[in-house]
């Protein structure tokens, strides 16, 4: 087995999902190779490694519903004051099913103002670090504003966050939106990402066909898009938490977790082997504090 990341500029982590069973030794192997856990569950195994974590809920920050589905939440984070919470930037109207929306789609300052409600809710239970993760585009009305590279910069500056860059999520919303998927990624405030999730989505081949989030297991283009990225945070002194986002097979997990590591580590240009002490340094490494 090859060994963990030492990469000071980057941290691998493992979202907790339903693959993970205690009984399982493979869990337990491919635990072992996280340097922080993502929860999604404010009620999480109680038999997880004693890892730095981060919590991510799935809904959107302008969500209509977002005051009421939080209590549970926010009881996790004031008891267990996870290193980083994120959500999701958007989405452009306060009601949805699925992809659609079912209330009046918003406008900017409507969005904003959603935002700033439901942030000031957050922050009464949550003083630590707060990023948002990009949708990916669909021609729906939902995604209006919100996948725009510079709304997304706007938005995160306005309230002082970091940014969840989901690149399967980016490069379905620039094939949905016309744009290059590289000039895509490079439009986005890469100055404020603290987290990075990788998978491999649907893109079309044939124009007129939309892209769709598939949550693949990546491959050489997925591992390219990484690359580009984490070149350009790296630059910037980001230091991001990267996970993948694969939620199928444990065995195929394991080695997308391997090659994660490798490459993060190649990314550095650091010897195996070479001692850090990332998982100590992770909560450190944070760098926006937020609205």
């Amino acid at each position: 087995m090859q060994p963990k990341n030492h990469n000071p500029n980057c941290f691998a982590g493992l979202p907790v999902s339903h693959l993970f069973d205690r009984t399982n030794p493979l869990v337990h192997e491919i635990l072992s190779l996280a340097e922080v856990l993502e929860l999604k569950n404010p009620t999480p195994p109680y038999w997880l490694p004693d890892l730095p974590r981060v919590f991510h809920w799935g809904y959107g920050i302008c969500e209509d519903d977002f005051k009421e589905q939080f209590p549970p939440v926010a009881k996790f984070l004031k008891e267990q004051k996870p290193s980083m919470f994120s959500c999701d930037l958007g989405p452009s109207a306060r009601r949805r099913e699925g992809i659609l929306p079912t209330s009046p789609v918003l406008g900017q300052k409507a969005i904003f103002e959603r935002a700033k409600k439901n942030l000031g809710l957050l922050r009464s239970f949550y003083e630590g670090p707060v990023a948002l993760e990009n949708y990916n585009f669909y021609p729906t009305g939902l995604y209006n504003k919100v996948c725009d590279p510079l709304f997304i910069r706007e938005f995160l500056e306005k309230f002082n966050l970091g940014l969840v860059l989901d690149l399967a999520h980016a490069a379905i919303s620039a094939v949905n939106m016309g744009f290059d998927v590289f000039d895509y990624f490079e439009r986005l405030p890469l100055d404020r990402v603290l987290e990075i999730h990788l998978s491999r989505p649907y893109l079309p081949q044939d124009p007129g066909r939309l892209g769709v989030d598939t949550h693949e297991v990546p491959e050489e283009r997925e591992w390219s898009w990484l690359s580009f990225v984490m070149k350009r945070t790296a630059a910037l002194g980001c230091k991001p938490l990267v996970l993948i986002e694969y939620y199928k097979d444990l065995g195929v997990l394991r080695d997308s977790m391997l090659r994660l590591l490798a490459e993060l580590n190649a990314q550095a240009g650091t010897k195996a082997g070479s001692p850090y002490p990332l998982s100590l340094s992770f909560a450190n490494s944070l760098g926006v504090k937020g609205f």
